[in-house]
């Protein structure tokens, strides 16, 4: 799909605007696709970009006109082994230390965007952005099952109260879900508003649809896998796909290898054109994880024809609307994959509500919710 933001040649004067993304993983994910398209619109508009850290060769950002980023490098030095209290040693003491040498180099912006943490602010912008993809990741702290939780909170209370002050600072907070904006709300007591990260849809289409279902995520454990092997036990006659990401000696990859029954498959790491294939061929999409942020490959799955079946909470309830089914339970999930099998649905009902979350949408609500904050 062609960009439609306007040339911002004819909108006024161009802004000096600090991106701040010190950490790129060196596995594509959402922080990283919502990185590349707030560049690339910032570019479009002819804006004076710089980045604060380092865009990797060989990934979704080959195609971005680098030449037009200045791009400072976040932090020299590399993390070593033991990874023990690495967060602590990050956000605690080694970026103190960098902030004031890299405002130095980075001089007076007129806009700083985080894009990773909110942690990372240098304070270099006269106003300041930060898109969150959750408000804090220390699951740990807030799971009422896992034992000695107020350990966790003692261990981890300086980094929460060191994020709650950076927070604080940041004029504008955005989110990629209603679900995360109640999250900010309750955790931070700030507002945010909802601009859906960029999904790129043109790489899936529907075609002949047989009767499987597949799921797609990393092999973690936070996936919720052991239900998609609990479905499947109960449907002998239909057949599951996981497909995912697994590191070498994964034990959770080898756990739900050793519990499936002979219906489930998985396959580990299948490159992008092979998942495209997957998906389009298949009926049913089922998300097995509880409190999904957003959910990315629920949006991918529709954009392929696939019918989903989504937990009853996070991201994916918002995703799927009434173009999917959402259970609670077992058993509902297994209604709702019998319903799905036998549905007469259009595939290309749901490669509309897929265009949603495409990334020219992504791009007009991030512009235009900067313009209504009057940052651009």
């Amino acid at each position: 799909m062609g960009s439609a933001i306007p040339d911002n040649s004819q909108l006024g004067s161009s802004k000096k605007i600090l991106v701040v993304h010190p950490y790129l993983n060196d596995v594509i994910r959402g922080s990283e696709e919502v990185l590349l398209k707030i560049l690339e619109v910032l570019i479009e508009r002819k804006h004076n970009v710089t980045l604060l850290g380092e865009l990797p060769s060989g990934s979704i950002f080959d195609n971005l006109p680098v030449s037009s980023i200045k791009q400072i490098q976040y932090d020299s030095e590399v993390d070593v082994k033991p990874k023990r209290f690495q967060a602590h040693r990050r956000l605690l003491f080694r970026h103190p230390r960098l902030k004031n040498k890299l405002c130095r180099e980075v001089g007076e912006m007129d806009l700083e965007i985080i894009s990773r943490d909110t942690m990372y602010l240098i304070g270099a912008g006269k106003k300041s952005v930060a898109y969150v993809h959750f408000p804090e990741n220390l699951v740990r702290m807030h799971n009422p099952d896992v034992k000695h939780r107020w350990l966790w909170k003692l261990l981890y209370w300086p980094i929460i109260f060191q994020r709650e002050r950076q927070v604080k600072k940041i004029d504008l907070l955005m989110c990629n879900s209603y679900y995360t904006q109640n999250a900010i709300m309750d955790r931070w007591g700030r507002k945010a508003e909802v601009v859906y990260p960029p999904v790129d849809i043109e790489d899936f289409k529907p075609a002949k649809k047989e009767l499987f279902v597949v799921s797609v995520g990393c092999f973690v454990p936070n996936k919720n896998y052991e239900l998609i092997v609990q479905v499947a036990k109960q449907m002998p006659n239909v057949k599951f796909v996981i497909v995912g990401r697994k590191c070498l000696n994964d034990p959770y990859y080898d756990k739900i290898a050793a519990l499936k029954p002979d219906n489930v498959d998985l396959i580990a790491n299948a490159t992008h054109a092979d998942l495209s294939v997957l998906l389009g061929k298949a009926k049913v999409y089922l998300h097995g994880m509880i409190g999904e942020h957003f959910g990315i490959s629920v949006v991918e799955a529709m954009a392929a024809g696939c019918i989903p079946v989504v937990h009853n909470t996070g991201g994916p309830k918002e995703i799927v609307g009434s173009y999917g089914s959402l259970y609670n339970s077992v058993d509902e999930c297994i209604k709702a994959i019998e319903e799905a099998l036998q549905s007469e649905i259009n595939p290309s009902d749901l490669v509309e509500r897929a265009k949603m979350f495409c990334s020219d949408n992504f791009k007009k609500q991030f512009i235009t919710t900067l313009e209504k904050y009057g940052l651009l």
